[in-house]
């Protein structure tokens, strides 16, 4: 339990160095830390950076709008990174079957975000979160 636990500090400041962008350079307030990861805010969107522990350990990053003051239904950052044309699926992988794994996916996962935020704080970033919601 407690290297599970040292894991856990671990993905969360690895999680704050990478996406400090979402905050220095997109006017994001967070991290937050939640249950699983962390969550950043902006006036109309989130972010949420998750590790997974369990039978199949992995890292996920939910991008959710908020519309009337209230969150809906995210899309994954998988999806979207693919319909938004940026690369595939691989690019940024869920499964982290270790601590090296772990951190290297929230670097991926940053990545992934940062190329694709324009377009999720564009004109078009409201129907892409649509379409990724399924």
């Amino acid at each position: 339990m407690g290297h599970r636990g040292n894991l856990a500090a671990e993905f969360r400041s690895e999680g704050r160095v990478e996406f400090a962008f979402l905050v220095e350079e997109a006017g994001f307030s967070g991290p937050y830390e939640t249950a699983n990861g962390l969550l950043f805010r902006r006036d109309r969107l989130i972010v949420e950076v998750w590790y997974l522990d369990g039978h199949e350990p992995g890292v996920s990053t939910l991008v959710a709008q908020v519309v009337d003051g209230r969150r809906s239904r995210g899309a994954w950052l998988d999806d979207l990174y693919v319909a938004g044309g940026r690369g595939p699926a691989q690019d940024v992988p869920f499964s982290a079957q270790s601590r090296r794994a772990a951190l290297k996916r929230v670097r991926q996962h940053a990545a992934a975000l940062y190329r694709l935020l324009p377009q999720l704080l564009g004109d078009e970033g409201e129907l892409l979160l649509a379409r990724c919601r399924g």
